[in-house]
């Protein structure tokens, strides 16, 4: 088991179901490296406070750190244009 969960919000399962069946497989391998705390493609959004944003191919996926609860938020997947617009 992994050091952090994974939680998805609303909107964020939404995109994740669909996702085409290829970018799920990478989603959910790049989640797994995630709770393990291995390297990933990761940097921070700005203007923002522990969120960080991830490459998966052509979409890019908005995750939250809750450090206290060792949480990770899945907020937002998306096309990487679109994915920044609230």
């Amino acid at each position: 088991m992994g050091l952090w969960e994974v939680r998805f919000s609303k909107q964020g399962y939404k995109d994740y179901k669909a996702l085409p069946e290829k970018y799920r497989k990478k989603v959910d391998r790049i989640l797994s490296f995630l709770m393990e705390r291995e390297k990933v493609d990761i940097k921070p959004v700005k203007g923002e406070k522990d969120v960080y944003r991830l490459r998966v191919g052509r979409y890019r996926m908005l995750v939250k750190f809750y450090r206290e609860e060792k949480i990770i938020l899945v907020i937002k997947i998306g096309v990487r244009g679109d994915i920044y617009k609230k």
